[in-house]
């Protein structure tokens, strides 16, 4: 199947009455359009349902000749469709509360555009196979392994530079200098040099120099195998895209990260400048914003307490508490510049620990206290990216460049650093099952596809399964109810189920990256398509697949108790009110003598490498 992610023109046919639902009932004031498509039988093709006036969108799946959208919010729609090589003209449709429409759709065949990987959207690139992009050779074996495994395979065809601007950028991933341009604290660069030997730079500074240099046109990666996707699972499955649009008050919103309240709402994390939390209430369409304090706060991650206050982690914070009733932010300001927090996550006693991106650290928010204290993690290029806690308290995150998975436990304060099989990758975020097994994505690697990563911390086995996408970049795994693990992946949302060692694969309405999955108790999956928001220009969203339209008892989100997100639901103690007050932080590590090692993770053996493979501390 290829998908094409901008609306088509042209015809189709339109016909408004009741029709037989032998389905289960919509939704108490809620409507429904079905219909039948001319395409040749066997063709999947995905129509999209808009309601500009409430900004909110629904995605199915035409198979086999039909069609079904339920659920939908009353008012008039646009139908589309976002098929590669077929083209029709949108059509307004009204739906009324408890109403069902038919409308019929006829499209042509058009010349198909070629379709190229990745999550953004990059008009007038030249779509050329990865051989012809990236040229066979010692350079193209260097940059696979410094720059592809973390940026992807588009990142690099997407820049025009001399060589002096391609040393400059290396010199960025490689130097110790790399985070101060941003204010950040003085440390180990991102990328171990020992990685990229003194012998291996000019290789490869001749090599971007060369192909991707100021004369070369903007390319992208073709997509030479689209997935094979499963007709069944996608008669069944539905989207609904809540947008946030654009505003005077916030003009470039960059959404990331969701969570669930207790009451049903979702909260997602908007990095644009100004920066804001956003509140959707999935039942309604209604949203709301909070502005941070700060404009360029960029908030990443966040999690909702008991009381419903809602904790992020972004720059210029350790953690900041949004009371939604009032409106007011407590901020905890960081100690000095880069040690700002990234993902917040609870633990069983109602405690937060978030991670510490630039500055290889994890934090740890005591609600007793109401004090921050952070740790120095073993890496000195560690930096810890995604970070969830499991269901002993023990606390796991992903180092984002050193292919491994690392383990704390705070009662001894001790790390464990568990390899991955892949390398050298790079990885995003992770997640954990109810029997503490973790889950993660191998974004980055060499190779054509990303892999999924399963972690039994009670053997420390690790198994890789290759993902059915080229060039996927998995993001993020997180575990349902019923033994399945979701992946998000550029385009793509896929599910893997462990006891069949199945693979179900649903492409995304837009096209996308989905950086972070929440999933609810009824097995709804919910993400951000953060590139499609930008790239799109309509601002951000707040998206929910529903593998299972028919299942659905209601639209609010609730975790499940299986959930590790959810282990907040456990804490019965007092909430800490939120008053506007900035509190401050005593400086300092609380470990000030870990010991790290030389080099991080499993250079190539080459030039300063040789017999270091990281230290494991117990």
């Amino acid at each position: 199947m290829k998908l094409r992610y901008n609306m088509f023109s042209a015809a189709l046919t339109v016909t408004l009455g009741l029709v037989s639902i032998a389905q289960a009932a919509a939704l108490p004031g809620l409507g429904e359009v079905t219909g039948g498509i001319k395409v040749p039988r066997g063709t999947i093709v995905p129509v999209y349902l808009h309601n500009a006036r409430k900004n909110v969108g629904y995605a199915v799946f035409a198979v086999d000749g039909t069609y079904r959208a339920v659920n939908l919010f009353p008012g008039r729609y646009t139908v589309t469709i976002r098929k590669n090589g077929l083209d029709m003209a949108p059509v307004a449709v009204d739906v009324a509360a408890g109403g069902h429409a038919k409308v019929d759709l006829a499209p042509h065949t058009v010349t198909a555009a070629a379709s190229y990987t990745g999550g953004h959207t990059l008009p007038g690139a030249l779509v050329q196979t990865y051989d012809q992009i990236y040229p066979a050779g010692a350079g193209r074996q260097i940059v696979e392994r410094t720059c592809i495994v973390c940026h992807g395979v588009n990142f690099l065809p997407g820049k025009t530079l001399d060589r002096a601007g391609w040393q400059s950028f290396v010199h960025y991933m490689t130097q110790e200098t790399a985070f101060r341009s941003l204010a950040m604290i003085k440390g180990p660069s991102l990328v171990d040099p020992a990685r990229l030997s003194g012998r291996d730079m000019p290789v490869l500074l001749d090599y971007l120099a060369s192909n991707f240099g100021p004369g070369a046109k903007p390319r992208a990666v073709l997509q030479e195998k689209e997935p094979l996707l499963d007709a069944a699972a996608l008669t069944k499955a539905m989207y609904i895209e809540y947008r946030l649009p654009s505003t005077r008050a916030l003009p470039k919103r960059w959404t990331q990260e969701p969570h669930f309240d207790g009451r049903g709402n979702v909260y997602v994390t908007d990095r644009g400048s100004p920066a804001a939390i956003v509140r959707v209430d999935p039942r309604t369409g209604e949203s709301k914003d909070f502005l941070t304090p700060n404009p360029t706060s960029s908030p990443h991650g966040l999690t909702v307490d008991t009381d419903g206050s809602v904790w992020w982690a972004g720059r210029d914070n350790f953690l900041a508490h949004l009371d939604p009733a009032t409106g007011k932010t407590d901020q905890y300001p960081v100690t000095e510049g880069g040690l700002h927090g990234h993902t917040p996550v609870f633990d069983s006693k109602g405690d937060l620990w978030f991670s510490m991106l630039p500055s290889n650290k994890i934090g740890h928010w005591e609600r007793s206290t109401d004090r921050i204290t952070y740790f120095e993690t073993p890496s000195p290029r560690g930096h810890p990216y995604g970070l969830v806690v499991d269901f002993n308290d023990k606390v796991w995150y992903v180092e984002y460049y050193t292919d491994h998975v690392v383990r704390f436990d705070p009662v001894t304060t001790a790390f464990r650093r568990y390899p991955i099989k892949s390398s050298p990758a790079s990885l995003r975020r992770l997640g954990v099952d109810s029997r503490n097994i973790v889950w993660f994505g191998v974004y980055g690697r060499v190779g054509k596809e990303g892999k999924l990563g399963r972690l039994d911390p009670t053997t420390g086995q690790v198994v890789e399964r290759a993902l059915p996408i080229q060039y996927s970049n998995p993001y993020d795994a997180w575990p349902d109810d019923k033994g399945n693990i979701w992946v998000s992946c550029d385009n793509y949302l896929v599910r893997f189920n462990e006891a069949s060692e199945t693979f179900t694969i649903y492409p995304v309405p837009e096209r996308t990256d989905q950086p972070k999955l929440m999933v609810t108790r009824e097995g709804a999956v919910w993400f951000t398509p953060r590139a499609a928001g930008v790239d799109g220009g309509y601002g951000g969203a707040a998206s929910v697949l529903y593998p299972d339209k028919d299942a659905i008892t209601t639209l609010g989100a609730y975790y499940s108790a299986k959930s590790s997100a959810n282990h907040i639901a456990q804490v019965k103690g007092a909430s800490v009110p939120v008053t506007g007050a900035v509190k401050r932080t005593k400086r300092g590590e609380q470990n000030p003598q870990m010991p790290g090692e030389r080099f991080v993770g499993r250079p190539i053996q080459g030039e300063g490498s040789k017999g270091n493979e990281g230290r494991l501390v117990d």
